[in-house]
């Protein structure tokens, strides 16, 4: 018996199967992982972080209960509303100060005719990318009230009876925090003054204003959107530091929300809940600040750049140029040189006394923590130059992966899902390190990858993906969408022209973006304090544990092994990526 088949039903599941296929496609299916990966990835982790701070241990440490106990412990334990005081004060500190370095140097490379400045711009940077905690060790060395070396120097040299400086306080982190991130402050602000015209301050002069009053009254308030930015994101970062508060100020009685989460979240007394209250709290805070950055400050334009063309000029100091260049050079050995010249004597000496003994150098720190001796805190140390490399290469590799496919959505398809993929990269840049770690935790401490390197590499990539994803963005903005139609319409599939037309094309801004990302990935400590366990220590852990266990030239060794990676991988990423990468 012979089935026929009816012409009007075959005709109506073509067009439908058709539909289909149309929908099933390689960027469809690309787009909804990579959607999902990102979401549950950003997502997950705070959702929990909120249902978790609901959740109150009872005084056995066995059950939990409902209830709003946790957020009434905010208020009424001996130390936690102090150290929300605490970081308030330090946040705010260290906004002032990287303001004032940031905007200065900004203004004194973008608009002046300081000697040098081109040159001396990359070394403004640096701090940028070291370790904040390694910068709080050199410092602490430096300037301790009994054996830091400029103390002792003064007590020796001026005959001072007590000590000059002390860095072992909240002024010291507030000192420490805000020097290092002065180049966040920096980036804002310098892309702005470069490109603005040069008669908005012509006009200001011929009305008799004078240079320090044309700055302040035309200049800086035209880029103020950029100061204002940046400042936002300092007072963020700052709040989110673990690492310099718990060597400067938390063993000397000054506890921040960072030491405290800290404190809750690991050891045998571990409270989960509670450090999850107290990571909403900060969260919320941050969150706010970024809310307001995004909403009302970053949309604020400010007209600099004229239809009319311009070249761009440089206000002549006269002698004060020199002034201009000095004040650099004085930043540059305050935030960079002092540091890592210390950690370098400190490392040589086998015992750290405040003095330099030529007679007692000695490279045997080096060996010991580089060299696999396998005992204690140095074992720790040695795992975590390993692990750090790994987490670094591989992390670096995923994220710029996702960037990749992220940036692609968002700006070469149109709809609901771009926009919802745009949000969802500014999240993680408005919550600290250790808030988003302590999401992580509390979300995959049930689940096979807690207690290895993946968890960590996945509060790596969620936190500083965004990173990856705005170098390659920035690229791609500027490529023609008719280059990825033209190869379209040619019959080259979606992922052959990713493969011959867009990723060639966007290579600078992958790189770029990978080498940023390897840096950050190098010298992170408020994610992986939280989720390290032993045998997962990585390079930041590892100078922790010798800060905390053994002595400070083990841990000024270390922190220099760190410190020339670092440097290395900053040269790698200014020749890459060039001058303008970071200061467009």
């Amino acid at each position: 018996m012979s089935v026929q088949t009816i012409p009007g039903a075959a005709a109506a599941d073509a067009p439908q199967s058709s539909r289909w296929r149309s929908l099933v496609t390689q960027e469809s299916v690309s787009t909804l992982v990579v959607s999902v990966i990102v979401g549950a990835a950003v997502i997950l982790p705070l959702i929990t972080l909120v249902v978790s701070s609901f959740k109150v241990l009872d005084s056995g440490g066995f059950d939990t209960t409902w209830g709003f106990d946790n957020y009434k412990r905010l208020f009424t334990d001996r130390i936690i509303p102090k150290a929300f005081v605490n970081t308030l004060i330090i946040s705010f500190g260290s906004t002032v100060v990287a303001t004032f370095f940031g905007v200065s140097l900004a203004w004194i490379n973008a608009r002046t005719n300081c000697p040098w400045r081109e040159r001396l711009e990359p070394y403004n940077l640096i701090p940028f990318f070291l370790s904040p905690f390694v910068g709080a060790i050199a410092w602490h060395n430096l300037a301790s009230s009994k054996t830091g070396l400029l103390n002792v120097w003064a007590r020796e040299y001026l005959g001072i009876e007590t000590h000059l400086l002390n860095v072992n306080n909240l002024w010291g982190v507030v000192w420490v925090t805000g020097i290092f991130f002065a180049p966040l402050v920096y980036l804002f602000v310098v892309g702005s003054l470069r490109r603005m015209d040069p008669s908005l301050e012509d006009s200001a002069r011929t009305t008799g204003a004078g240079l320090f009053r044309t700055t302040m009254t035309v200049t800086l308030p035209l880029v103020m959107p950029g100061i204002l930015s940046g400042a936002i994101i300092v007072f963020v970062t700052a709040a989110g530091e673990f690492g310099v508060p718990f060597k400067l100020s938390a063993p000397y009685g000054w506890e921040t929300l960072t030491t405290q989460i800290f404190s809750k979240a690991v050891g045998d007394d571990a409270n989960h809940y509670l450090g999850a209250t107290m990571s909403m709290a900060l969260g919320a805070i941050c969150a706010a600040f970024i809310y307001v950055q995004q909403r009302y400050i970053a949309p604020r334009s400010f007209t600099t750049v004229t239809g009319k063309g311009f070249r761009p000029n440089v206000l002549d100091l006269g002698p004060w140029k020199w002034v201009a260049f000095g004040y650099n050079i004085a930043f540059i050995m305050v935030a960079v040189v002092m540091p890592i010249l210390c950690l370098f004597i400190v490392s040589l000496h086998p015992v750290w006394e405040g003095r330099i003994f030529l007679n007692e150098l000695t490279t045997i720190n080096y060996e010991k923590t580089l060299f696999w001796w396998q005992s204690g805190a140095i074992k720790a140390a040695t795992n975590g130059i390993y692990n750090s490399f790994f987490l670094a290469f591989v992390g670096a590799s995923i994220a710029m992966v996702l960037s990749l496919v992220v940036s692609h959505m968002i700006h070469r398809t149109k709809g609901f899902g771009a926009r919802l993929l745009d949000f969802l990269c500014v999240v993680p840049i408005g919550f600290p390190g250790i808030v988003l770690a302590m999401g992580v935790l509390v979300t995959y401490i049930q689940t096979p990858i807690y207690a290895t390197l993946w968890i960590i590499m996945l509060g790596y990539i969620t936190r500083f993906f965004p990173y990856g994803q705005r170098n390659i963005s920035s690229v791609m903005l500027a490529i023609s969408e008719e280059l990825d139609q033209s190869s379209r319409m040619a019959g080259a599939s979606w992922f052959t022209t990713l493969r011959r037309i867009t990723i060639p094309l966007l290579k600078p801004g992958i790189f770029a973006g990978w080498v940023l990302l390897f840096i950050i990935f190098l010298r992170e400590l408020s994610i992986s304090i939280i989720l390290y366990t032993s045998g997962t220590e990585t390079l930041s852990v590892g100078v922790y544990y010798l800060a905390n266990f053994e002595n400070e030239p083990l841990t000024c060794a270390l922190s220099i092994a760190q410190t020339v990676v670092l440097l290395i991988c900053i040269i790698v990423f200014r020749r890459v990526a060039g001058r303008e990468a970071l200061t467009a």
